[in-house]
């Protein structure tokens, strides 16, 4: 009987032991907490050439402080045929947040320049330094970017349309000189 008892107290011990270290060390693929992040707005509607902002808001609902954290702005094309490069949208593209109590949260404001026409969706992922947890993505912000159709693009109808007629105007002062001259 006392060999039973030893056993069965084994078991129990290994068991408990096992809880213990399960309870401590996260499973194989388990991820960190996460953060959540918001946008302010779903839509934005604008031009070529012409510059919107919007503000991403990065909140920890977890009870423990959050530090080293990056924010990232991605845009991406819903039309198919349309290359989009980033850079070209907005050069700072990538911000260190800094330090993020529990429980609070923290705004960023961005300014992108619409490049393309067409629909694109920007968004902006989290995530800490070291790569190591989940990715938090914010949800889509849909930019509809009309063609901006202009008469004078660059500035160029004046030098379009005045080379031309200075140069029929000295055709005309040459023709005059040499009939003035006979």
């Amino acid at each position: 009987m006392r060999a039973a008892v030893k056993r069965h107290s084994a078991v129990w011990l290994l068991w408990a032991l096992v809880l213990l270290v399960a309870a401590v060390v996260p499973a194989a693929g388990a991820q960190a907490a996460t953060v959540t992040v918001r946008l302010d707005r779903t839509r934005a509607t604008t031009q070529i050439g012409r510059h919107f902002s919007f503000v991403s808001t990065v909140s920890n609902p977890t009870g423990s402080p959050r530090a080293g954290l990056v924010a990232h702005l991605n845009i991406l094309s819903l039309d198919p045929g349309v290359y989009v490069d980033p850079e070209d949208w907005s050069s700072h593209r990538t911000r260190y947040l800094g330090d993020l109590p529990a429980g609070s949260a923290t705004h960023t404001g961005w300014t992108v320049q619409a490049v393309n026409s067409g629909r694109f969706v920007v968004y902006v992922a989290v995530v800490d330094r070291q790569g190591t947890e989940t990715v938090s993505v914010s949800g889509p912000l849909d930019v509809s970017v009309a063609r901006r159709r202009t008469l004078n693009a660059g500035g160029v109808v004046p030098l379009a349309l005045g080379v031309p007629v200075a140069l029929v105007l000295l055709q005309l002062l040459g023709v005059r000189r040499r009939r003035q001259r006979r």
